[in-house]
C-alpha cells in the first residue's frame, strides 16, 4: 500500500510517558499513529478501485481499438464514437487515453519508496501526471459543453467545477515543486490526485446506489437527471473529495484524541464506501459491458 505523505508525513514532537503503572488514556501520538495508518487505508482503496477501473477500459475501449472497431465506442459510452465528429472523436480518444495514464501514473507519484530510491522517476512521471491533468480535464470540457452528454445542466456545472479545481491543484503542485516546497507540493499532488477521481467516484456510487435499491431511485433514467444525480454530481466532483483530505489534515495536525478518532472513522468510512463502490461498479455496470465487448 503506498505510503502517501499527506496521510502519513508529519511529525510531532515526542509526547512525555505517563507515569509507570498508572492506567492512562491513549497518548496523542497513539491516536495520531491509527488516523495515518486509517488514511493509508483509505489511499489504498482508491488505489484498488483506479486498478479495477484501469482493466475495464482496457478491456473494452482498449480491446475495441486492437480489433479495429472504435465505433462500438458509441455502445459503452453516451456518443462514444460519432460518425463525421473528427474534433469530438479527438476529444474523446485523448480523454480515455489520459485518464488511463494518470489512473496508471497516481500509484508511483504517491510511493514514498519511488520518491526516494528514484528521484528521476518521480519527476519524469510527476511531469506526466500533470500534463495529462490537464489534456483530460480540457477534453472532458469539450465533451461536455460541445460535443454535449448525459445528464443535465447542474451535473455539467459541477464537472466543470472539478476541472477548475484540477487545474488549480495540479498547477499548484508544480509551482511548489520548482519551488522546491516538497510539503506543499505534496498536499497539492494529493489534492490533485484525489480531485482527479470525479469521474470514478461518480460511477462507483451510482452503481453501489442502484444496487442498494435495485431502482433507479431519485433520478429519471430517460433524461438521466434528478435530485439524486445532481447531489451525487456536486458530492463527488466538488465537496467530497478535498472535505475528506481537509478533514484528515485539521485533525492530523491536531494533538486532539478526539479530533483523531473522528477523523479516523471518516477515513474508515469512505474507505468501505470506495471498496464496497468498486465492487457495484464492477457487478452494476462494467461487467456486462466487457461481456458484451468480448462476446
Amino acid at each position: 500500500m503506498a505510503d502517501v505523505d499527506g496521510f502519513a508525513a508529519t511529525s510531532f514532537a515526542t509526547v512525555p510517558d505517563a507515569a509507570p503503572n498508572i492506567p492512562t488514556a491513549p497518548e496523542p501520538e497513539q491516536t495520531r499513529a491509527q488516523l495515518r495508518r486509517h488514511g493509508r487505508w483509505l489511499i489504498g482503496s482508491l488505489l484498488l478501485a483506479q486498478a479495477l477501473f484501469v482493466l475495464y477500459l482496457l478491456a473494452t475501449f482498449g480491446r475495441t481499438v486492437i480489433a479495429g472497431n472504435v465505433a462500438a465506442w458509441s455502445q459503452l459510452s453516451a456518443k462514444g464514437w460519432v460518425a463525421g465528429d473528427r474534433a469530438g472523436n479527438t476529444a474523446m480518444v485523448l480523454h480515455l487515453a489520459f485518464a488511463v495514464l494518470i489512473l496508471l501514473l497516481g500509484a508511483i507519484q504517491l510511493s514514498q519508496r519511488v520518491r526516494q530510491r528514484a528521484p528521476a522517476l518521480h519527476r519524469l512521471s510527476g511531469r506526466l501526471y500533470l500534463g495529462g491533468c490537464y489534456i483530460a480535464a480540457i477534453s472532458g470540457l469539450w465533451l461536455v459543453w460541445v460535443r454535449g452528454t448525459v445528464g443535465d445542466r447542474l451535473q455539467h456545472i459541477a464537472i466543470t467545477i472539478n476541472a477548475l479545481l484540477l487545474f488549480v491543484c495540479a498547477i499548484m503542485a508544480w509551482r511548489t515543486a520548482r519551488g522546491r516546497r516538497f510539503a506543499e507540493h505534496r498536499t497539492w499532488a494529493l489534492r490533485a490526485f484525489l480531485v482527479g477521481n470525479g469521474v470514478l467516484y461518480f460511477r462507483m456510487f451510482l452503481a453501489l446506489w442502484l444496487l442498494v435499491f435495485r431502482a433507479p431511485v431519485g433520478f429519471t433514467p430517460s433524461t438521466f437527471s434528478g435530485p439524486f444525480l445532481t447531489t451525487l454530481a456536486f458530492t463527488v466532483y466538488v465537496f467530497g473529495p478535498l472535505s475528506v483530505f481537509e478533514t484528515y489534515r485539521w485533525a492530523e495536525r491536531s494533538t486532539s484524541r478526539t479530533r483523531h478518532r473522528v477523523a479516523s472513522g471518516v477515513m474508515i468510512g469512505v474507505a468501505l464506501l470506495l471498496v464496497c463502490g468498486a465492487i457495484a461498479a464492477v457487478l452494476v455496470l462494467w461487467m456486462s459491458r466487457m461481456l458484451r465487448v468480448w462476446h
